[in-house]
C-alpha cells in the first residue's frame, strides 16, 4: 500500500480487512478523522486514476473527481451529487461498519467500510467478477462484506485439491442445472458423455431422455427447497447405470450433484456390504446391484435366476439390515443406503490432472 504520509497504528481487525482485500486483488483506501486520504493501494489508484491522492485530498474531493470523470455508477450520485455526498458522509461517520454492493462503469464491486474509534476509516472494494466472488455469491446485493467473501473464497479454493482427488464426481449447479463449480472427476464424466453430458444451453443433462426428465424435476424441487435430497439413476450405453445424489446447496437456488460410479466396482462394494451387515455373498451381490441402479428384473437376468428368487433375496437383505437398525422398506431406500456407503468407503483414485482448477 502506498501511504500518505504514514498510517497510524491500526487494530487487528482493521489490518485483517486491508490484508483480506489486498489478497483478493481489491482496492483499499484509508481516511483520517477529518476524511483526508492517508492511504491508497495500487489497485485503488488503478480503478480510480482521476485523483492525485495527495495529502490534501479527502473523501469529498475524491467523489467530485470521480463525478467529473463519469466514474460514479450510483444513480443517486448522478441525479443529485451534492445531496448524495452529504448523506454518504453522514452515514460513514455514524456507522462503524457498512457492507454493500455498488455499481461502477467497469462493474459491480463489493464494498466494506470500517470506522475506528479514533475516527480513522477504511474502505475496501472487490470487483465481484474480476475477483471471482460472483461465482460463489452471484448477484448478491447487501450484507456480505469483503472479509466474509474472501474467507469463503479461500475455503472453496482450499477444497479444490481434495475434490479433484476424489473418485466421486461432484458439482455445484444452479436450479437449471448449469455448473457453477465441478471437480475433475465430474468434468471427465461430462467429457466422456458417461451417463451425463452438457446440453446446448450449458446445463447438465442425462443421456437417457427419461432420466433427464427426472433429473430436471429433481433439480427444481431440491434447489427450491421443496425436498432436501433425491437420488437419480443415470442409464448409460454398455454399462451399469450410475447413481446420482442430488442435495440442496448452501446458497439458495443451488444443488450439489454427486455421482457414485458404483457400476464400476460392484464386487468391492458387495464385499463391504457383506462385512458391514453380515450378509451372505448372494445377498451382498443383490444389494450392491440395487445400489448400482439395476432393477430386480435386471438383477435376476444378470444372475440367471427368476425375479421371484431375487425378491426373496431382497426380503432377506431387509431383514438383515433391521438387525443393524436400518429400516429399508423399499428398493429406493436400499439403493440410497448403498450409494452413501459406496461414497464413503471407496478409496480415492489418484487423479492424473491434480492441478486443474475448479471451473
Amino acid at each position: 500500500m502506498m501511504l500518505l504520509p504514514v498510517l497510524p497504528p491500526l487494530p487487528p481487525h482493521a489490518i485483517d480487512l486491508i490484508q483480506s482485500a489486498e489478497s483478493a486483488g481489491g482496492a483499499v483506501l484509508v481516511f483520517d478523522r477529518e476524511d483526508r486520504i492517508i492511504g491508497a493501494n495500487q489497485e485503488q489508484r488503478r480503478i480510480m486514476p482521476c485523483n492525485a491522492y495527495s495529502p490534501d485530498d479527502t473523501y469529498g474531493s475524491l467523489f467530485w473527481s470521480l463525478h467529473r470523470a463519469g466514474l460514479t455508477g450510483n444513480k443517486g450520485a448522478k441525479a443529485d451529487p451534492a445531496a448524495w455526498l452529504a448523506n454518504t458522509i453522514a452515514a460513514r461517520h455514524s456507522s462503524p461498519n457498512l457492507d454493500f454492493v455498488n455499481s461502477y462503469p467497469w462493474g459491480r464491486m463489493l464494498v466494506s467500510h470500517l470506522r475506528l474509534e479514533d475516527g480513522t476509516s477504511i474502505q475496501a472494494r472487490l470487483d465481484m467478477k474480476a475477483s471471482g466472488i460472483d461465482r460463489y455469491f452471484g448477484d448478491y446485493d447487501a450484507g456480505l462484506g469483503v472479509m466474509l467473501a474472501v474467507r469463503v473464497q479461500r475455503e472453496m479454493r482450499g477444497l479444490q485439491s481434495a475434490l479433484d482427488n476424489l473418485g466421486l464426481a461432484v458439482a455445484l449447479v444452479d436450479s437449471a442445472g448449469t455448473p457453477i463449480h465441478q471437480n475433475v472427476s465430474f468434468g471427465e464424466l461430462l467429457e466422456a458423455a458417461d451417463g451425463l453430458t452438457l446440453a446446448s444451453d450449458g446445463s447438465v443433462m442425462a443421456l437417457d431422455g427419461c432420466d433427464d426428465l427426472v433429473l430436471r424435476q429433481t433439480l427444481e424441487h431440491v434447489a427450491t427447497g421443496a425436498v432436501p435430497s433425491c437420488h437419480v439413476p443415470l442409464r448409460r450405453p454398455g454399462g451399469s447405470p450410475l447413481i446420482m445424489a442430488v442435495s440442496a446447496g448452501t446458497l439458495p437456488g443451488t444443488a450439489v450433484l454427486a455421482v457414485a460410479r458404483d457400476g464400476e466396482d460392484d464386487r468391492e462394494i458387495a464385499a463391504v456390504l457383506m462385512r458391514a451387515f453380515d450378509l451372505s455373498p448372494v445377498e451382498a451381490e443383490v444389494l450392491a446391484a440395487l445400489g448400482a441402479g439395476l432393477s430386480v428384473k435386471e438383477i435376476a437376468q444378470r444372475r440367471g435366476v427368476t425375479e421371484g428368487t431375487t425378491y426373496l433375496q431382497v426380503k432377506a437383505v431387509k431383514v438383515a439390515l433391521e438387525r443393524f437398525e436400518f429400516a429399508a422398506t423399499d428398493l429406493a431406500t436400499l439403493a440410497s443406503l448403498v450409494t452413501r456407503i459406496a461414497a464413503i468407503t471407496r478409496a480415492p483414485r489418484p487423479r492424473a490432472r491434480n492441478n486443474r482448477r475448479l471451473s
